[in-house]
């Protein structure tokens, strides 16, 4: 494994000027210098090539490769880990509809292909930030083992509760859910979980790092994490786990620079993409207005902001991004200019991607395996594996670790 990360290290940072600077805050990185042809050739994809492109990630890869040729390393570095996907999708733990009441069709097909590769499950589980205990009831059905379910928010747990008593499931009895603070649980403690199995679907940032951490110090017996949002952590920079990762040359990465690990939707509806681009847009054009009148090129973060607003039109949007950096705008604005301006930034943003895209998986890869080092160093026997399709969750790498008595 540590040849496998030292790969992706080393290729991840000798091409670290192509996936670093993020396109939204940066309209000419300094790569478009060093490689025209190859930012002539991204921005004079028309529409219909460009949507092409980015529904094909290995299609990308190939038209790329005639510009950047580093890129025809990307697939061996990536190989190897995953399973029969096709097969995994009709895992007979999926519960039904009757037997998951109000459960999402894809988190219940989520839940089941992740019981299914988890097998045998023959020990008493905790679900770490179980929500509302869809994971859970779905680990008790695949089991016939008491599961506990840690969530924070309580009204979650309510509702969690709620969904066990309606279920028609024989298994459910066996489900606990209980309003915990995960990131208050420490090892060795009489709080700390009493269960051998901790399970982790998605478990966000520090969330799943506070896991990793915690149940080595523990010397938990088995631990089955799918990590996401790497980003979502209280640390500025990336901070490795392992002693043998501190010698990257990325240590310096940024949360916004991780970020980009976990910028793949493919769930989302289209009706829900097509409003973040359009908020994109917006937030583009304004940008630009904002530049113009302020003699400032330097990008200005928003803070986040709500699909609600597209109802109230591109002008009214801007005024309320102004008022965000405590400033106003001018009673007359051509705002069709400006508009026009987001959208022609928005296609290069999106153009630009298309080559960041490409160190996307390396990179969540890059991350999993400085986890996977660290369980290693701490004793455990790791594997790492893809536990469903991309098209069912693009976060599908299941780290499953058992301590080495």
């Amino acid at each position: 494994m540590f040849k496998r990360w030292q790969a992706l290290d080393s290729w991840l940072s000798e091409y670290a000027a192509f996936w670093q600077p993020v396109p939204f805050y940066t309209p000419q990185p300094d790569w478009a210098i060093q490689y025209p042809e190859l930012y002539r050739a991204l921005q004079g994809l028309s529409a219909e090539d460009y949507a092409e492109l980015q529904r094909d990630e290995a299609a990308t890869t190939d038209w790329l490769i005639d510009w950047l040729p580093a890129l025809s390393q990307r697939a061996s570095l990536l190989e190897g880990f995953s399973t029969d996907e096709s097969a995994s999708q009709t895992s007979a733990w999926v519960l039904t509809e009757a037997q998951a009441p109000h459960m999402p069709e894809r988190k219940r097909i989520q839940a089941g292909v992740l019981a299914g590769c988890l097998q045998p499950l023959s020990q008493p589980i905790t679900d770490w930030c179980s929500g509302m205990g869809h994971l859970a009831r779905t680990l008790a059905a695949a089991s016939g083992q008491p599961v506990t379910g840690l969530e924070w928010n309580p009204e979650l747990v309510d509702r969690g509760e709620q969904l066990i008593q309606a279920s028609h499931c024989p298994h459910q009895a066996k489900v606990t859910l209980q309003q915990q603070d995960v990131l208050q649980l420490q090892a060795k403690t009489t709080h700390w979980p009493d269960t051998p199995h901790l399970v982790a679907l998605h478990a966000c940032g520090d969330l799943h790092r506070h896991l990793l951490y915690q149940a080595a110090m523990a010397r938990q017996a088995r631990i089955s994490l799918v990590p996401c949002c790497y980003h979502l952590t209280a640390d500025t920079h990336w901070q490795p786990l392992a002693e043998v990762t501190r010698q990257s040359a990325l240590h310096g990465l940024t949360q916004a620079q991780m970020r980009l690990s976990v910028q793949e939707t493919v769930t989302a509806p289209a009706r829900v993409r097509e409003q973040r681009e359009q908020l994109n847009v917006w937030r583009l054009g304004y940008e630009a207005l904002r530049q113009s009148l302020a003699q400032d090129d330097t990008y200005r973060p928003l803070p986040s902001s709500s699909v609600k607003q597209l109802q109230h039109g591109f002008p009214a949007f801007c005024h309320w991004a102004a008022s965000q950096h405590a400033g106003t705008l001018p009673s007359q604005v051509d705002w069709p200019t400006w508009l026009q301006q987001g959208r022609r930034r928005h296609a290069q943003v999106q153009r630009d991607e298309l080559l960041r895209h490409q160190f996307r998986r390396p990179l969540e890869l890059w991350l999993v395996l400085d986890y996977v080092l660290f369980l290693q160093e701490a004793g455990y026997q790791v594997t790492l594996q893809t536990f469903c399709a991309r098209e069912l969750s693009p976060r599908n790498l299941l780290i499953e670790a058992r301590y080495q008595h």
